[in-house]
């Protein structure tokens, strides 16, 4: 008897003990099933047929996030361009210089095209200001402004050299992909050289006329043509380094014997000043005081600084062509020349003026009356490139030294003031 009471006592605590169990884990805490965090921009698996299913929707995104933006303009006022910059990526038919208050100004005209741009020393950009296509030009002279241009290109299907005036015009259209357009007429077919005055106003050409030379003084456009000059000189090139006085220069060789001349604008009085030298070559300096200018020797050259007044010549201590320097007009005793890093053995300024033999330079500065000289630039440690420099020309305010690489035309700017 005893024994079946503890059996049913057994079983009662048994079931009271699986009920506990039971309230316990399954009402009191329900086990959690185990998830899966599943990426919806994800495939998961290989499919044969290379075909995926239709993505799942991401999930919407409830945390606050902060606006995405346009990337601001450069309003840091202590940006700054490097000291030597390349502006132009293609070939140049000519450029000029100008100044505001704030900034330094350069215009130019794409060879190739003849669309013309304009850039500044305070910003990268580069901005065409007129689209209008003149192919094939050869050479290109701006009045100050950069308005107006004397236009030399190649005539289609043809060697022959057309001059051509041309001046900036407001295209007057909302659609227009410039500002500008290009209009002009054509001149006379006899200009063979041009300078431009040095207030940018007027232009000096050497027109061959039967077998002279004739120096005439207009505007861009030939208007208000006065001839100054009736000579049997007509291989030349010339300058106007002085409001009334222009220079001729014999087309320069080292098989003959150069002379430089100059002309009074006013009464057409002509001056030898310089001659007799083989390779000649030079530049005048704004007050007419000094003439930069070199000369064959043997396969080299040397340059030298001669005062005009007293005709006394005093060696430089750099070696460079004429061609290849640019006086202050600010201080008029001051130079800027570049200057070749070594000079290879050749026929000078011949080889040079060919292409046959090509210079690495840099840029460096002469006061012609303290005798200070030092180096401005050394042009292929800041731009990595050869570049032998040629058009030398300073803005009004003398911040920005500019110049044309002669091995691809391509147009260049040194600060300075850096």
């Amino acid at each position: 008897m005893k024994k079946i009471l503890y059996i049913i006592l057994a079983i009662i605590l048994i079931a009271i003990a699986g009920g506990a169990y039971y309230w316990y884990f399954y009402i009191l805490n329900p086990a959690k099933l185990p998830t899966t965090k599943i990426d919806p921009t994800k495939t998961e698996g290989f499919s044969p047929f290379n075909k995926d299913t239709a993505p799942t929707p991401p999930p919407k995104i409830t945390e606050p996030v902060t606006e995405a933006t346009t990337t601001p303009e450069n309003t840091d006022t202590s940006f700054s361009l490097p000291k030597l910059r390349q502006i132009s990526t293609t070939p140049i038919a000519g450029m000029s210089a100008s100044s505001s208050p704030e900034a330094s100004i350069v215009r130019f005209i794409e060879r190739g095209t003849g669309h013309v741009f304009e850039a500044n020393n305070l910003t990268v950009e580069i901005k065409k200001i007129s689209n209008t296509i003149l192919p094939k030009i050869y050479e290109a002279y701006s009045n100050k402004y950069g308005t107006a241009f004397f236009i030399r290109y190649i005539k289609d299907e043809t060697d022959n050299i057309t001059n051509f005036f041309a001046e900036l015009r407001r295209t007057g259209s909302s659609t227009s992909e410039t500002t500008f357009e290009l209009k002009g007429k054509y001149l006379s077919g006899d200009i063979n050289q041009v300078a431009v005055s040095p207030k940018g106003d007027k232009i000096f050409t050497w027109n061959i006329e039967g077998d002279r030379g004739i120096g005439y003084i207009s505007s861009f456009d030939e208007k208000n043509k006065v001839k100054i000059a009736d000579t049997p000189l007509t291989q030349v090139t010339i300058d106007w380094p002085e409001a009334n006085i222009v220079s001729v220069n014999t087309k320069a060789s080292a098989l003959s014997s150069g002379f430089i001349y100059t002309i009074d604008t006013k009464s057409g009085e002509m001056k030898n000043i310089i001659g007799g030298i083989k390779g000649l070559t030079g530049k005048i300096s704004a007050d007419l005081s000094k003439i930069i200018y070199s000369a064959r020797t043997n396969n080299n050259f040397t340059t030298s600084i001669r005062n005009l007044k007293d005709n006394t010549s005093q060696g430089v201590i750099f070696k460079t062509l004429s061609e290849k320097c640019v006086w202050s007009t600010m201080r008029k005793n001051e130079v800027y020349c570049a200057v070749p890093t070594d000079i290879p053995e050749a026929i000078y300024p011949d080889d040079w003026y060919k292409g046959n033999v090509s210079f690495v330079d840099q840029i460096w500065y002469l006061n012609t009356i303290t005798g200070e000289v030092h180096l401005v630039a050394n042009l292929i440690d800041l731009s990595k490139k050869l570049i032998d420099a040629t058009e030398l020309t300073l803005d009004p305010r003398e911040n920005t030294l500019y110049f044309i690489n002669k091995r691809d035309l391509t147009l260049w700017a040194l600060d300075l003031n850096q």
